[in-house]
């Protein structure tokens, strides 16, 4: 028996979708200004911050950059709105979110108009709304976001071009799936993807000039990129030389430890691997990761696999999996994101959507055969867990899983509405059973927030000077992780700011003990002797920071001001004969700083 289609025929619920969706994102955008990361974004957000900073100071090509570390994109999307927008930044960028998340939602409402019906567009459209995931994303100064957008947009052009298919249509469908890859390249396994089924869809001389019309506008919009980095980058990079090391710490012997890398001095310690083994081009650092991780793949094939399959499981588990730090805990700041993003025996909501969503591919493979939408769901899938699964990495694909959702949600309250209940009873059996899995050893919902939050807490309160509360989240940090010696480091920075010299002395001794090959406890413990009047103690602090790094000019020029000021002009001069030994370039500046010591240790 044919299923009922319902008469929601107005083109016109889209822009409701779309109003309703800008509402609950500008709403959460004005709750989330209270949040101390509003105006100083933390890790990756910190990275692409700066990056746009430098491009909207005029460096838009990026000379003297070399080629490009991140995908590039949005960071020049970033970069744009501060040149619209330099007083206003903050704000403005994420409105400009919140109105592309509010056009994900329409489009996810015309593709489940137009892939089965009104009413699957019109739940999908509302599901993608309410999404917390989607909604917490656009209020984040990453990626995520901008390539949902695009990435859908691209996927209502290709479903458009496939009605009325030519070489032209494929040509901009293609481009416009090679822009998305600038923003998030996980996109490419849909763009490698859709090639191969074209010329297993279409007839043979079709299929190959509608499959190389899409290749080559892949092609040709991520061309100027590589051209960027090639000719003033200096090195053959497609689109980031990140991709090898994203690609080792997805597959390696020790998964969990990799992907929980905090950044900072562990994350520095793994990307300087490359360097200390004498290897200095990007692409080669790249390759360098990239080969590690094949190494593992071809060494140890089962263990791969079932990497593989732990992966495949957590990108369909409902928990979202924070990148750096958990998200859970930015609900304390938003009635919005309390509301659409929550754990009570589901992890909601893709503990939800993820069940139903899988629930409807196999319906809409049965019913309707293979689509672009399912395609596009299944290699992205993959694309992720060929890396790594994070919550932010699924943010591309969730409008589409809506769609997919919706259909099945539909689909049994049709067959309940006409009374089809041994259908019913199977779907609800197959929806429970993908439900216990996408929702089996759910984590506790952390509301307290982890050392790696409450450090970055500490950080954005230091940088707007509330150093009691910035003393107050580093306190926590080290409570939370006893063994976390940055936040450690900078728990010692503000106490010593705040007037206690020997608690922040105490703390830099101990983390430099700690970590003897890190610069900075010893520079910090430098400091601190100084004003405590503590020569002695601030020259050998000065040593062990040059031993750990002989071409630290800030020791260098420290020392040689130190041992001015004590009148001891022999050993000035040889800091800085030491300091030209190791900085050769710099010989002309630290003459003219040991020429004005002798200066002023010539007057009476």
């Amino acid at each position: 028996m044919p299923f009922q289609v319902v008469s929601l025929h107005t083109p016109h619920l889209g822009w409701l979708v779309f109003a309703f969706a800008l509402a609950l994102r500008v709403a959460y955008l004005f709750e989330l200004d209270a949040s101390p990361l509003f105006a100083h974004p933390a890790v990756d957000a910190k990275t692409y911050t700066h990056h746009a900073q430098r491009l909207a100071a005029g460096n838009w090509l990026g000379l003297g950059e070399g080629p490009f570390w991140q995908p590039p994109l949005y960071p020049y999307f970033l970069g744009a709105v501060k040149v619209l927008f330099l007083e206003s930044f903050f704000y403005a960028v994420r409105f400009v979110q919140a109105l592309l998340g509010a056009l994900v939602c329409a489009m996810s409402w015309w593709i489940g108009r137009t892939l089965f019906n009104p009413a699957v567009g019109l739940l999908a459209g509302i599901g993608a709304a309410l999404c917390g995931p989607l909604i917490f994303f656009d209020g984040e100064l990453l990626p995520a976001s901008l390539a949902a957008f695009i990435d859908l947009l691209a996927l209502v052009v290709l479903l458009r071009v496939w009605r009325r298919p030519s070489r032209w249509g494929f040509l901009a469908a293609g481009a416009a799936f090679g822009v998305g890859a600038l923003a998030v390249p996980t996109v490419l396994a849909f763009a490698v993807a859709v090639p191969i089924a074209l010329l297993w869809r279409a007839p043979r001389r079709q299929g190959l000039l509608w499959a190389g019309a899409f290749s080559l506008g892949v092609l040709l919009a991520i061309a100027p990129v590589a051209w960027r980095n090639w000719a003033i980058g200096g090195d053959g990079v497609g689109i980031s030389y990140n991709a090898g090391i994203n690609l080792y710490i997805g597959n390696n012997p020790d998964y969990a430890a990799a992907v929980a890398i905090r950044p900072g001095w562990e994350w520095d310690d793994l990307v300087t691997q490359p360097a200390r083994e004498g290897i200095e081009r990007p692409s080669a650092k790249s390759a360098y990761f990239a080969e590690r991780a094949w190494g593992y793949i071809r060494g140890d094939p089962t263990a791969w696999l079932g990497l593989m399959g732990r992966k495949l499981g957590a990108f369909w588990h409902g928990d979202e999996r924070g990148r750096n730090q958990p998200i859970y805990f930015w609900r304390t700041y938003s009635k919005v994101l309390s509301a659409t993003l929550w754990k009570a025996g589901i992890a909601f909501p893709f503990g939800l959507v993820a069940p139903l969503a899988l629930w409807g591919m196999l319906l809409s493979l049965r019913r309707i055969g293979p689509t672009w939408p399912l395609l596009y769901v299944l290699s992205y899938c993959l694309g992720v867990v060929a890396f790594f699964v994070a919550a932010r990495y699924r943010v591309p694909v969730l409008p589409v899983l809506m769609v997919f959702a919706a259909y099945g949600l539909w689909v049994l309250w049709d067959w309940g509405r006409a009374g089809r209940w041994r259908s019913l009873g199977l779907g609800l059996a197959v929806c429970l059973a993908f439900a216990l899995a996408a929702n089996s050893r759910i984590a506790p919902m952390d509301m307290e927030g982890d050392a790696a939050i409450h450090y970055n807490l500490g950080n954005a309160y230091a940088k707007a000077g509330d150093k009691e509360r910035a003393l107050t989240a580093f306190e926590r940090a080290v409570t939370e992780d006893p063994e976390y010696w940055q936040a450690w480091l900078n728990l010692g920075g503000v106490k010593a700011a705040l007037g206690d010299l020997e608690g922040g002395r105490a703390i830099f001794a101990r983390v430099a003990q700690k970590a003897p090959r890190q610069v900075e406890p010893w520079m910090n413990l430098a400091h601190v002797r100084v004003q405590q009047g503590d020569a002695k103690g601030a020259i050998t602090a000065y040593e062990a920071a040059l031993a750990a790094n002989p071409r630290l000019l800030p020791a260098y020029v420290e020392m040689m001001v130190l041992y001015g000021r004590l009148g001891a002009l022999a050993e000035t001069a040889r800091v800085l004969d030491r300091a030209v030994e190791h900085l050769p370039a710099e010989r002309s500046r630290l003459e003219r700083l040991y020429g004005r010591l002798l200066n002023a240790a010539a007057r009476p």
